[in-house]
This record gives structure tokens, C-alpha cells and sequence, in this order.
């Protein structure tokens, strides 16, 4: 381990909270560079739509990285600057948002936000992840389990609203 890097047992997961929006909004200016990033409110519906799934990684009063998740069907994907509303009936997870501050990257927290977030999908039986990769990161999505799914002509549409080479992928954990 490099000698500044902070070990990760040191940066809490812990659930969003309203502070942490000014943070949150800074990272994802800085990581989606394709696509131009979603408006506060749009963000924040995702957040209220499932309080206790979207997270972030703190770091000394800082933080370091968010993930954005919430209750949505398999085989679909909210277009890109809609606000969502409660999807409770929904049996898996959408993986709206994962990002890292720039600064941090290279520490490992990718690694533990996922854990903990396929940890408590499967504390609490949920079927699985979907997710839309952007900006190259299939492959990423794909070492970790992630495949291609079944598509319908909604999740089509949805899908233009995100750059040239979105892709749906899906993680199942049941």
C-alpha cells in the first residue's frame, strides 16, 4: 500500500445525507465527462426514492465517492434527467450512479462500495442489480459479474438518452 494512502478500514460507508449533496454534485461533474450531468433534483429523487441503498464513502470529514441506487424492474433503465418516484414493488436494484472522486481513485473504494452494496441486496433478498455502463465501462461492469440482459423497446428509448455505447447490464444474485 503507498504510505499516504489512507487504509480503506479508515472511510465509513455510511447512508447520504443532506450535506453531502454539494460533494456529490462536484464528483459527478468531474467523472461523467460524456454526458452532461443530471440536475440536484433528479439526483436527489433517486435518493429519496431509496434513502437507505444510496451511499457514500467519507474520509476525514470528506467525501470521496457516492452510489446512487434504488428499487427498479429488470430489463429497464430510467432516462437519463428523469426524476424518479417509488419503485418499492420492484424486485431489484438499479445501480443509477457509482462514482469516485478523481483524487481518490486508485485507493480500492470501487472495490468496497460494491461489496457492500451486493451485501446488503442480498441481506435483503433482492434479485439483482441492473445497471446502464457508460463512458467504456462495460468491461469494468462485466469482471464483476455483470451480463447483457434482455432488452424491450422501453429500455431502448431509455437508452438515448445516454451517449453512444450505453449498455444494459445485469448482475443476478439469485
Amino acid at each position: 500500500m503507498h504510505p499516504k494512502m489512507p487504509r480503506l478500514t479508515d472511510m465509513p460507508i455510511r447512508p447520504i445525507n443532506p450535506t453531502d449533496w454539494p460533494a456529490i454534485m462536484a464528483i459527478q461533474a468531474q467523472c461523467y465527462v460524456e454526458l452532461a450531468p443530471e440536475s440536484l433534483g433528479v439526483m436527489q429523487s433517486k435518493w429519496r426514492a431509496s434513502p437507505t441503498s444510496c451511499v457514500v464513502f467519507e474520509h476525514q470529514g470528506s467525501v470521496l465517492a457516492y452510489t446512487l441506487v434504488h428499487p427498479w424492474p429488470r430489463g429497464d433503465a430510467p432516462s437519463l434527467e428523469t426524476e424518479i418516484s417509488d419503485q418499492s414493488n420492484a424486485n431489484c436494484w438499479y445501480l443509477h450512479d457509482m462514482a469516485i472522486s478523481p483524487s481518490a481513485q486508485g485507493m480500492g473504494i470501487g472495490k468496497q462500495l460494491f461489496t457492500y452494496l451486493v451485501e446488503q441486496a442480498k441481506t435483503l433478498t433482492v434479485n439483482g442489480i441492473g445497471l446502464v455502463a457508460v463512458q467504456g465501462a462495460q468491461t469494468y461492469w462485466q469482471q464483476r459479474g455483470f451480463k447483457t440482459d434482455i432488452t424491450s423497446v422501453k429500455l431502448t428509448e431509455s437508452l438515448n438518452s445516454y451517449p453512444d455505447g450505453a449498455c444494459y447490464l445485469y448482475l443476478a444474485l439469485s
